[in-house]
């Protein structure tokens, strides 16, 4: 599956997720005060499964409750942050995040800051991938220029 197709896909999960009201017991994150909808908060391309009957969505221990656009967003923020070397690879990066967009019904401009400002607090992030968010997305000891997510990384 190419860059730009699977990032639609990637689209076409997220509001097929979103479409799920989210029951009581799941954590609330980025609540919107009523009407939180499923989160996965790490839906990128290695934890989706293609399978002959359709796309599977794995790891879900992030799993919350609350505003679709977080969601989307940390989909965002997670991929164009990730450490990948060589050129093609980054232009993949950048078809696949064209891709999301063009497949996905929600805009996660409202929620990237907060999503970035989450994603710094990651004890997973790498300092390679940390020093590209404060670079980037206007936050920490960056440039404090306004994260877009339009940008392409």
């Amino acid at each position: 599956m190419a860059g730009g197709s699977l990032g639609r896909e990637l689209g076409r999960l997220h509001d097929r997720l979103h479409a799920l009201p989210a029951p009581e017991w799941l954590p609330r994150r980025f609540g919107t005060g009523e009407g939180d909808r499923v989160l996965h908060l790490d839906l990128h391309p290695g934890n989706v499964i293609l399978t002959r009957w359709g796309p599977v969505v794995i790891d879900w221990c992030n799993a919350g409750a609350g505003d679709p656009a977080a969601d989307v967003a940390m989909t965002m923020v997670t991929v164009c942050s990730a450490d990948v070397p060589g050129f093609a690879a980054r232009l993949g990066r950048g078809l696949l995040l064209r891709g999301i967009r063009s497949g996905c019904r929600t805009d996660p401009a409202g929620r990237m800051q907060e999503v970035v400002r989450v994603k710094l607090d990651d004890p997973n992030l790498t300092p390679t991938e940390a020093a590209w968010l404060r670079r980037h997305a206007g936050v920490g000891d960056g440039p404090g220029v306004g994260w877009t997510d339009r940008s392409g990384c």
